[in-house]
Order: C-alpha cells, then structure tokens, then sequence
C-alpha cells in the first residue's frame, strides 16, 4: 500500500520533540559499557588470585571477596539504570526528569568501592614507611570523609525530586572525588619516597625498587587522572551526567589497581625478589610457597653480600631491623639488637633468620 507522504508528515509533527541525550544517558550509557569491560577483567583478576595466591592471610581474601561483592553491586546498579532509562522510559520525558533508585544508590556505592580498595593501599604505605604513618592516619581520616560526602549525595538524591532541583548539591559528588584525589596522592607519593629511601646501592635490587616505584606511579595516577576528571566535570557541568559516566569507570579503576597490585607479586618473585614483593602483601606464617612474601621489617635492611656470596644469592635474603643498616666510611654498619648480622673482621655479614616473618 502506498503512503500518503502529506498524512505521514503530519503523524510526525505529533510526535514531541525530545532533548539530546548524549551528554546525559548516553555518557552514562558509555560509563557503564565500560565499567561492565572493567568489571569482567576484575573478576578474571580474582579468579586468577585465588588460583595462585592461596597461601594469603585472611585478610587479603576477605578483602578479594569484598571488593567482589561491591563491584557486583555497583555494576548490578549500572545495568539497571541504563535499562530503567533508555529501555523502559526511553519515550517517556517525565521518567527521564527524575532519578531512579538505582542512579540515586551510585555515590554510595561508588564510596564503598574506593574505601574498600583503599585499605589495602594504606596498610602497604604503613608497612614499607613506618615514619609515614601521620600521613597514613590523615588518608584514613579523608577516606572517611569521601564516604561521608557519598552518603549525602545519596541521601540528597532520594530526597531531590528531579535531576534540576539536584544540581544545588553536586558539589557533594565534586568535593568527594576531590578527596579521593588528595587521599590518592599522598599515599602515592609516600609510598615512592619509601621506596627511594630503600635503595640499598645493590644494582640488581635497586632495579626492582624502581619497578615498584614505577607500579606504584602507574596504579595511582589512573585512579587520579579519572577522580580529577569527575570532579571537574561535576563542578564545571551539574546539569549534565557526564561526572556519572566517569564516576563508573572511576570506582572500577580502583579494584583493577588493587588487582594488579595483587598478581604481580608472583612476577617479582620468580626473578628472586621475594622479598621486594611485601609491599604488595604477604601469605601465611611458615608458608614457602615460591610466591610467599616476607615482612616489611625484614625487607627494609640495607643487604651487603657477604665475602662469596654474590649480590643475586643475596638479594633475597632475609633480615630483620626495625632501621636500616647504615654504611660510613669502612662500611660499619649501624648497631641493631634484632638485625641478624654480625660483624668479622670490621665486615657485616649474614647469619639466618630466626624465622619467616609473613606480612
């Protein structure tokens, strides 16, 4: 049957006129195609962490299991706002006006995602730098406050009606993500400059030193880079989802550096740098297990061959010093009452350790 092009023009002028959607639903859309990528990628991160490492203490797969539950939650949460808004009331504008529980839910669980994660990276600054650990008590306290402007958030959107009465409050998203970004560059910068000040002058184990270094620059600058975007766009542009869409892709990058700090332990320690690995986490007391790690106290000796034993043998030796050793002028080593060196001859040389002290 042929159409009657004057009745087919005049059924489309009834039709409303609906807005643009990309710098709304569809950055959300994008953030949670990505965030969905992001979220499978972490859990074959976890599989994998639970083939390997199942030696770890209990608090390493407690906190494998949590971080899981949480990215389920939150992805769960993407894929129903995505459907609610572009699949149930994609010709619905009074829908699209107002917030869904599920996009209301997001700050929160974002907040739970990043302090989740975040624990891990505390406790590895406190570890590998004991004299950081004022800066550890403050990211502490931040992390707190992160979540705490979260829960607002979260609070200030079930009770908000519309999207338009919401845009007075998302400097709460915007001040959040702004200190997540401080939280993230201080442990960041304290963990390098641990790190650096445990060069023991040993090329082959200074080589590791600045591999961590560079995984602990890599890690920390993804989560910032995204966090900063977030802020931004939440502070410059309210009346736009575009900080959602980021705010996805950010709360998933968190678990994908955690992940990585995780499994690459094995790597480290298969070159025989066993113990350069505890900033990254440890297994079980008495475990010997190849990718078993050994405790910050013990990795924070100065190591310096004794006669016959290359700086290879050595570089995995264990020591254990609540200070490192110092050398000045003939190489005397600093006094220790738990370092087990012993001095000959005026030279510091290995005795054994007591036993395997695990992270």
């Amino acid at each position: 049957m042929a159409s009657v092009p004057g009745h087919n023009s005049a059924l489309v002028s009834l039709i409303p006129t609906l807005p643009s959607l990309n710098n709304t639903y569809g950055a959300v859309l994008l953030g949670s195609y990505f965030g969905v990528m992001l979220y499978g990628f972490n859990m074959h991160q976890a599989y994998r962490y639970s083939r390997i490492y199942r030696d770890d203490n209990m608090y390493l797969k407690v906190l494998v299991v949590a971080v899981l539950i949480l990215e389920t939650f939150h992805t769960a949460l993407c894929m129903h706002m995505s459907y609610y808004y572009l699949a149930n009331n994609y010709f619905n504008p009074i829908a699209l006006l107002s917030g869904s529980w599920s996009i209301d839910m997001l700050p929160i669980s974002a907040g739970l995602v990043i302090i989740a994660c975040q624990t891990f990276f505390v406790r590895r600054v406190y570890l590998v730098g004991r004299q950081f650990k004022h800066l550890v008590y403050l990211v502490v306290v931040l992390l707190f406050c992160e979540l705490a402007f979260c829960a607002a958030a979260t609070a200030e959107a079930f009770i908000q009606p519309t999207f338009a009465t919401y845009e007075h409050v998302t400097w709460l998203i915007s001040v959040g993500f702004g200190v997540a970004v401080v939280a993230d560059g201080i442990l960041t910068t304290a963990l390098i400059v641990a790190l650096r000040r445990n060069r023991t002058g040993i090329r082959r184990t200074d080589s590791v030193v600045d591999v961590l270094v560079l995984y602990a620059v890599t890690t920390g600058l993804l989560t910032t880079v995204f966090n900063t975007l977030a802020f931004l766009f939440a502070l410059i542009q309210p009346n736009n989802l575009i900080y959602v869409g980021i705010n996805i892709v950010a709360s998933k990058m968190y678990a994908t550096s955690l992940f990585a700090a995780l499994n690459t332990r094995q790597a480290l320690a298969q070159q025989g740098f066993g113990a350069s690995t505890a900033i990254y986490g440890g297994g079980r007391r008495g475990s010997t297990a190849p990718h078993a790690t050994v405790s910050l106290d013990q990795w924070r000796v100065a190591q310096v061959p004794p006669n016959g034993t290359s700086e290879t043998a050595l570089a995995g030796t264990e020591l254990k010093s609540e200070r490192p050793l110092g050398f000045e002028g003939g190489m005397q080593a600093k006094e220790s009452e738990d370092a087990l060196v012993e001095m000959r001859d005026g030279t510091p040389r290995v005795v054994a350790s007591d036993s395997e002290r695990l992270a």
